[in-house]
């Protein structure tokens, strides 16, 4: 059932915050100063641990939180706020996201400051700071925050390395995506949503989304997926061509059916791609893919997906 939007709630200052940090990403900026100087300054006593390897996030995460940290940021990208956040899931510790990656998706999708200063002053400027209740998503029992994805958008994450992301930025995923798009294969999947029946669709990208973010700007998979509906939502590219690109474009920017009509009367996208809700999902495929998580490649079809409403504590903007 559709939950209804999560209106912040209010809290004191925090009395202890520590910060996970990635120091993979090549942001140059002197992260130690800053820190020292924004939490020295709000009053608030704050410590730091570095991750030096896969699940560290979560690892370091539960540590804080057994030492009485009453916030728990994560600097670093959505690889790292993930592994902070599934060890903060259901525990009512807020979550605290200072953007250090490339594409920083989630603070994108709840509109978190991309400077590290004004993030900080989310909890660090006034008396009080906010926090909003999210959904979580899970698959196969993990959690996950943005999207699970088959097909095209998992060559995009294999394509978009570290040294491509440290030379170009944002722009490696649009590298990695017209290259993924010129390879793009068409895969047989099996969806399963709620008590509705089976659907048989062929298609070229499968996604499962819990944020609607993308890394361009505002630009979202839907202006109708919400973090905080208590619903995923399912998009199915039928296939990589100009209608296709073009419907997909419509849904993100919540476009009419055809925006081009005007000089491209015959062109008709709208059966191209397909958009579903649902709160439980059964994804199987042939043949079998794998399935890139919240930017990382760790599963393959078939796969179980849920929803977890209201799951996740995450310090936003007032």
């Amino acid at each position: 059932m559709e939950s209804s939007p999560q209106v912040p709630t209010s809290h004191p200052k925090p009395e202890k915050v520590h910060v996970v940090v990635n120091p993979a990403p090549s942001r140059k900026i002197p992260l130690l100063a800053i820190l020292n100087q924004e939490f020295r300054d709000a009053g608030i006593h704050w410590d730091i641990s570095p991750t030096h390897g896969d699940g560290d996030g979560g690892v370091l995460a539960r540590k804080a939180i057994d030492e009485g940290a009453t916030v728990v940021a994560a600097y670093g990208g959505d690889g790292t706020v993930m592994e902070v956040a599934a060890a903060l899931v259901g525990t009512d510790i807020p979550l605290l996201i200072l953007p250090g990656g490339t594409g920083n998706l989630v603070a994108a999708e709840l509109r978190i400051p991309d400077k590290l200063e004004k993030a900080c002053d989310l909890v660090c400027k006034h008396d009080e700071f906010k926090t909003r209740l999210i959904d979580v998503g899970m698959i196969n029992g993990k959690p996950f925050l943005l999207r699970v994805g088959c097909g095209f958008e998992t060559d995009v994450v294999q394509d978009a390395t570290r040294d491509l992301k440290d030379q170009f930025g944002k722009w490696a995923y649009v590298f990695a995506g017209i290259k993924a798009l010129q390879d793009a294969e068409e895969t047989r999947y099996e969806i399963k949503m709620d008590d509705r029946e089976k659907i048989t669709e062929r298609g070229v990208a499968l996604a499962v989304a819990n944020a609607g973010a993308v890394g361009l700007g505002r630009v979202t998979l839907s202006p109708e997926v919400d973090v905080d509906d208590g619903l995923l939502d399912v998009f199915l590219l039928k296939k990589a061509n100009l209608e296709g690109m073009i419907q997909l474009a419509r849904q993100m920017m919540g476009l009419e059916p055809n925006p081009l009509s005007e000089v491209l009367p015959f062109l008709d996208a709208s059966e191209l791609v397909n958009h579903w809700t649902a709160t439980d999902i059964q994804v199987a495929s042939d043949p079998p893919r794998e399935i890139q998580v919240d930017g990382d490649l760790v599963d393959i079809t078939p796969a179980q997906i849920s929803v977890e409403p209201s799951a996740l504590r995450v310090v936003v903007a007032g």
